[in-house]
């Protein structure tokens, strides 16, 4: 399950885990071009973040799909 919520600087997806497992982890891909991945970490009690840019946001998505190699993603922005 996941939900999608929009705010005024930054679109909010959150991802609950189905079996229970795992904590919920939240995209949030900021107006400025910034993609921030946090999941909180009961032991430390505070959330871990990634912190990368949209571009590297979408080269982790093609690289889901591709073969072992060496890959350099260009967009098509028409």
């Amino acid at each position: 399950m996941f939900t999608v919520e929009f705010e005024r600087d930054a679109s909010i997806i959150t991802t609950l885990d189905d079996s229970d497992k795992f904590e919920d982890v939240e995209m949030v891909l900021a107006d400025d071009g910034t993609v921030y991945l946090r999941q909180f970490d009961d032991n430390l009690d505070e959330f871990q973040m990634l912190y990368m840019s949209y571009q590297q946001f979408l080269d982790l998505i093609a690289a889901h799909q591709s073969p072992e190699g060496a890959y350099r993603l260009e967009l098509n922005l028409k």
